[in-house]
């Protein structure tokens, strides 16, 4: 809170963020972080997709004089990049994939497994556009409005609580803005235990059936029991 407050060139490395920690269960949980922090203004949260990201992401850090939160693993991650991405912009998500039927919006350790759902629903016949949007606060808009407006409906998956996500706020621009589908795809709300883990992680999986059913209705989809 100072260092927002006096708006201190101080930059916060939260590492292990999310369910890094897995079978160690709640305790070693960080699920409320994006919601606590993006809170706090002046402060702004960046989640980081890997290796090649997350270098982009600091080089520009190290540059400018305002507070931060940059939330890693704990564990190594499949690429999302070949490279550092050369049209890496500060504070605007990067398009991984283009799609005309449904957006998925991920951020963290889980951009990686939205792009493999995407290249499943293709195999479906269902193009899926892939957000990565790195950059929870600011919230790109301008990103979210324009999947708003392109396709079908949106799924966001994040390691994080249902509340006061990403998903909570991509949820909220496009209520506000542009009314589509949205199904928000975060961490279970009960204590986490292997069937919980197998059935409702946010993997390929059910992203895949998530971006399924929202492109074939335009009607609310039921969570699972377990998410609730």
């Amino acid at each position: 809170m100072d260092v927002a407050y006096s708006h201190t060139n101080v930059k916060l490395i939260g590492i292990s963020g999310g369910i890094s920690y897995g079978a160690l269960g709640m305790t070693h949980h960080s699920a409320q972080d994006i919601a606590a922090l993006a809170s706090i203004p002046g402060l702004r949260v960046y989640l980081p997709s890997d290796r090649f990201l997350t270098q982009a992401l600091l080089e520009v850090l190290v540059e400018d004089n305002d507070p931060a939160y940059i939330r890693v693993g704990r564990n190594a991650v499949e690429d999302v990049y070949d490279s550092v991405p050369e049209n890496f912009q500060m504070d605007k998500a990067l398009t991984v994939r283009e799609g005309t039927d449904v957006t998925l919006i991920a951020c963290g350790e889980l951009v990686r497994p939205a792009l493999d759902a995407a290249l499943l629903l293709e195999e479906k016949g269902i193009s899926a556009r892939v957000i990565d949007m790195y950059c929870v606060k600011p919230l790109d808009r301008e990103a979210v409005l324009q999947a708003a407006r392109e396709t079908k409906a949106i799924v966001t998956a994040e390691e994080h609580s249902l509340y006061g996500g990403m998903g909570s706020m991509v949820s909220q621009v496009v209520g506000e803005s542009h009314p589509i589908p949205v199904k928000t795809w975060p961490c279970p709300m009960s204590p986490p235990s292997p069937e919980n883990r197998r059935r409702c992680s946010p993997t390929t999986a059910w992203t895949l059936r998530a971006s399924s059913r929202l492109r074939r209705s335009a009607s609310p989809i039921r969570l699972p029991t377990c998410w609730n």
